[in-house]
């Protein structure tokens, strides 16, 4: 019966994200790019070795380019419902599995509160919609440590100990070396705590380590085959050694989730920061799940800062063990005030939403998009969070915590209907729309990227516009100044894809 409730509960999170995940935009900076490498793939034959455009593309592995490609090939175009649902569906799958994994140690109320906390914390639900391989590695790497919780509470079973190694390498090959390095270093972390560091052989052994090498050998043996030595070398070593140690992009000191942490939780961070913060320093509060899973979540965000890449989206397999650890820990707690006022701060910022809306659009109306902005879409969260408030001060947690998630899906669903009056901000697809209208009134079927001296596009990540408009020209700006005449050729004319103040922007050029 719970988990036909939780599958329900499940169900109207998706109907709220429907209409999200229906209309809107690929994003320029990550997705429309992925889409743009499928293409490729699927237009070359290429399944372990992956191109943006002829450039190697070894910075994630096959398993989500394979699921995009399963999609296109189905579809017969790029569906942005299917693509987001390839997140949403890992996002929930880690939620039951942390749910059946601390199930006979949470109260019911506290087993639906820690369920709507997870859901509604801020980076949890923003990369559950969004088209990136990390969700489906945090369902694999926490599948992977349940797995080990269970063996190390008496279950050695066959099973367990193939799942283990297996689930590792799912997760390797969702994202790349972090699957690895969060179950490799958390495990000896825990076990150190626990005193009990002799018996990491029996998780890491020989077993766990040969299905690992057997399984990656094949997939490195495959990559070798189809990209050659180069690939290969760019696959292990420059986009895993050298984004740790010396990052070619996304550098950021030590200190990065320390500030970040805040958004990243909100609005559970004050409580789960004050929590987890509190019980390290009283060890009898915790059992041995609450220390596993505080230990995970510490052990993963410390780890993550020590390596020279970062960006927020990598501590995303913490964030369940946190929520889950702080209300694993809470029953213990007894700071009642505490709690209060930790859930007081984001509950009155939820709550002031509507006024500051309606106060913005009185009396700052000027500020770029805010008129396309519904004055209803903020209302539901509010209401939410004014409930909640009330809910907060007769200690229900519980009531608290599903008022967020409610009032917080609600509004996105509110917001997803009107998403389409955003999309020329997140991608490309309207402005192409354009483009293409444009091309057929010219009768023109040639298209013309202007980049500069050192072959940049000047449109930002303009190259992966061929998603949308198949073939396009790679063309200097030099050369579309001096040599327009013999650009455009025998041809009925040309259109130049360029941007100006920072929009896309584009110019029809015939012959004179």
């Amino acid at each position: 019966m719970e988990a036909k409730r939780q599958i329900e509960r499940f169900c109207l999170c998706l109907c709220a994200l429907l209409p999200l995940m229906l209309f809107r935009d690929a994003s320029v900076s990550n997705e429309l790019r992925y889409l743009s490498i499928i293409d490729e793939a699927l237009r070359d034959g290429h399944f372990f070795a992956f191109y943006n455009h002829g450039i190697a593309y070894a910075d994630n592995p096959p398993l989500f380019f394979w699921l995009m490609m399963l999609g296109k090939q189905i579809f017969g175009c790029h569906s942005m419902l299917y693509l987001s649902l390839l997140a949403l569906i890992p996002s929930f799958v880690t939620v039951v599995v942390l749910d059946r994994w601390c199930a006979k140690a949470l109260s019911k109320e506290y087993r639906l509160a820690a369920e709507a906390a997870l859901l509604s914390t801020f980076y949890y639900l923003a990369s559950a919609v969004v088209v990136r391989m990390d969700m489906m590695m945090t369902m694999f790497i926490t599948l992977a440590l349940y797995t080990f919780y269970r063996r190390y509470n008496g279950d050695d079973s066959l099973k367990l100990k193939i799942a283990f190694p297996i689930y590792i390498f799912l997760s390797i090959f969702s994202k790349g070396a972090v699957g690895i390095l969060v179950p490799l270093v958390c495990v000896p972390v825990f076990l150190l705590v626990k005193r009990q560091i002799r018996t990491i052989a029996r998780y890491w052994g020989w077993f766990t380590c040969g299905i690992l090498i057997i399984l990656c050998g094949l997939w490195f043996f495959a990559a070798y085959v189809e990209g050659g030595s180069a690939y290969l070398n760019n696959l292990l070593f420059h986009q895993t050694v050298d984004r740790a140690v010396n990052a070619f992009y996304h550098k950021a000191p030590i200190y990065y989730y320390a500030l970040r942490y805040w958004y990243i939780m909100f609005p559970w961070c004050f409580l789960t920061a004050g929590v987890i913060i509190y019980s390290i320093f009283r060890k009898d509060m915790m059992n041995d799940l609450a220390c596993f899973m505080a230990s995970t979540s510490l052990t993963i965000i410390l780890m993550m800062s020590c390596v020279s890449s970062k960006l927020d989206i990598y501590i995303l397999p913490a964030l369940g063990f946190t929520i889950y650890a702080t209300f694993l820990l809470l029953p213990s707690f007894g700071h009642r005030r505490f709690v209060r006022v930790t859930l007081l701060i984001p509950l009155i910022i939820f709550a002031l939403l509507l006024p500051a809306l309606i106060i913005l659009k009185l009396f700052a109306s000027d500020i770029p998009y805010l008129d396309r902005v519904d004055i209803w879409i903020p209302v539901p969260l509010s209401l939410a969070a004014i409930y909640g408030i009330k809910s907060l001060y007769k200690d229900k947690l519980h009531h608290v915590a599903m008022s967020i998630a409610t009032g917080l899906f609600a509004t996105i669903f509110l917001f997803g209907l009107q998403v389409k009056d955003f999309n020329e901000l997140l991608g490309y697809k309207d402005f192409c729309t354009t483009v293409r209208e444009e091309a057929v009134a010219n009768d023109i079927n040639r298209y013309v990227l202007e980049v500069d001296d050192q072959g940049k596009a000047i449109l930002n990540r303009g190259e992966n516009v061929d998603v949308f408009l198949g073939s396009i020209d790679h063309v200097s700006t030099t050369t579309i100044e001096n040599s327009l005449d013999s650009l455009i050729g025998d041809t009925k004319g040309i259109i130049v894809l360029t941007q100006q103040d920072k929009k896309p922007n584009f110019a029809v050029y015939k012959h004179k």
